[in-house]
């Protein structure tokens, strides 16, 4: 039988491209960037707050705010920077929730938790006069900040935040470059306006 060198070889260099395209692959899946989001001591740094209220087509608005102070972790072995970080808080409708972007603040200093010492606060993807605001993460390595929300609502309250025992559940979203997400539940404790005013001054003045 008479063999075709050029046809055998055709098929071999096929045969390696192939091979050689699911090794890329598979370390491509394995590499990845695989992002998960935590709040930071979950009992401590997050809360909600009732702003003043507010005015929209001469009715008066209800307005809430929202700190939280996250983690974010690159468990994978590729660095990847973060695109955003949504909060969607449950209100009273069944199975709604609206969606939050994060507004810009001042980084928030005070005796924030259990400290007693004065400490500044990094703000989540915003440079500031401490930190840099790197949405960079790293393989192995974390970022954290705080980001700041605001809800506001007029009218019927049957969309307004659901609230139960003072508390507001909501769910934090991550989106990287390449459009993964990252999510986790996040439970929010009620504060008062006074302490959140001590730690971010004029705070009710961010739109």
């Amino acid at each position: 039988m008479e063999i075709n060198i050029q046809n055998l070889l055709g098929l071999s260099a096929l045969i390696l491209s192939i091979v050689n395209g699911l090794f890329l692959i598979r370390n491509h899946l394995r590499d990845k960037p695989k992002l998960v989001v935590e709040p930071v001591h979950p009992d401590v740094y997050q809360w909600w707050f009732k702003l003043p209220e507010g005015e929209h087509e001469g009715q008066t608005t209800r307005k809430y705010g929202f700190l939280c102070y996250i983690s974010i972790k690159n468990k994978g072995l590729r660095k990847v920077s973060l695109t955003s970080w949504r909060l969607f808080i449950k209100t009273k409708g069944i199975g709604s929730r609206i969606e939050l972007k994060p507004l810009s603040i001042p980084e928030p200093s005070g005796n924030i938790g259990e400290s007693e010492n004065v400490k500044v606060y990094s703000v989540l993807g915003q440079q500031g006069v401490v930190y840099g605001g790197d949405t960079l993460v790293k393989s192995g390595t974390s970022i954290s900040g705080t980001a700041y929300y605001v809800a506001e609502f007029y009218g019927d309250d049957v969309w307004d935040v659901r609230i139960k025992n003072n508390k507001i559940k909501g769910k934090i979203v991550v989106t990287d470059v390449f459009g993964k997400k990252a999510t986790n539940n996040i439970e929010f404790q009620y504060k008062e306006f006074e302490f959140i005013t001590d730690i971010i001054e004029d705070i009710e003045k961010i739109r």
